[in-house]
């Protein structure tokens, strides 16, 4: 009768104490691997923490990224939580990144820390303990022992031939573009040695009345009138008067938009130089310049 008490008493005893066993606060470290990093690899590691239902984790007391030692770093913290089975659980995933040069296998200790948790009992802290990963060295301190001297050595790697033609006609194909290109811009620009050809007169005149300074008064205005009739005589392969106007636009229509600028300056260049009253129409230093641009662009667009 007294074993039966003392059973009875025991299993009550037992009841009451598991319930309590279970629903302690526990932490869990699993890594990916415990061995095999080299300098610069990323070491990942789980964290488990289970607590009673109801419980909660205080996310300010989690690690936060950021160097540990100087040869580890904490790189990346997240945090996933459940419940089940009456538990709380969170599962932390950590990932550290080591800086450790080895110069042999050993293993390097990752530090520890603690969580904040408050369950129905009261605030409690969770020590996740330090825990250690193994790393290997780069490359051998020392070579295996020889026994010459010239078993040391490693024989010279072979030479890549490189053909030097392809660059080569690559460097002159791109050379002769450029000069191709430079000497279109040239003869549409009029430069040397294009600048005196008979197609582009007014161009060569814009030059000339650029470096002369028409339009700030620099250069004689009559002779820089004589100089746009040479240019029209030129153009027109015979002497240009104000009664041939038409016949010259007929012969050059590219010159058709230009045709009361013609005029006008025809008018004033009559009276300029064969008498009569200036009249307001007439042509100054600068509009004459411009007139003078306006005959080359029109016949760099021929």
């Amino acid at each position: 009768m007294r074993s039966a008490m003392r059973f009875a008493c025991v299993a009550l005893l037992l009841a009451t104490t598991l319930p309590a066993v279970a629903q302690e606060t526990t932490a869990r470290i699993r890594s990916a691997r415990p061995f095999g990093y080299f300098v610069g690899d990323l070491i990942r590691a789980r964290v488990d923490v289970s607590a009673p239902a109801g419980a909660t984790l205080s996310r300010a007391s989690l690690p936060h990224p950021g160097p540990l030692t100087g040869s580890l770093d904490l790189r990346d913290v997240s945090l996933r939580e459940s419940s089940g089975e009456g538990q709380r659980l969170w599962r932390l995933e950590l990932t550290y990144q080591n800086f450790y040069v080895a110069l042999d296998a050993r293993d390097i200790e990752i530090p520890g820390f603690e969580i904040s948790i408050t369950t129905a009992t009261g605030a409690e802290t969770v020590k996740v303990p330090a825990w250690s990963v193994g790393v290997s060295p780069l490359r051998e301190i020392a070579p295996k022992k020889q026994e010459r001297a010239e078993d040391y050595l490693r024989p010279d790697g072979s030479t890549a031939f490189i053909d030097e033609a392809a660059p080569r006609n690559l460097a002159i194909g791109a050379g002769g573009a450029a000069l191709l290109a430079l000497a279109l811009v040239a003869r549409d620009r009029a430069w040397p040695p294009f600048r005196r050809r008979k197609t582009r007169v007014f161009s060569a005149l814009a030059n000339e009345f650029s470096r002369w300074r028409v339009e700030s008064g620099g250069h004689d205005f009559g002779e820089a009138i004589q100089s746009v009739h040479r240019a029209l005589d030129t153009a027109n392969g015979g002497s240009l008067l104000s009664g041939d106007i038409s016949d010259f636009l007929r012969k050059h229509p590219e010159f058709a938009p230009l045709r009361a600028d013609l005029e006008r300056f025809f008018a004033a260049s009559q009276r300029r130089f064969f008498g009569g009253q200036a009249s307001d129409g007439d042509f100054q230093a600068a509009q004459l310049a411009q007139f003078v641009r306006a005959l080359a662009k029109q016949e760099r667009s021929a």
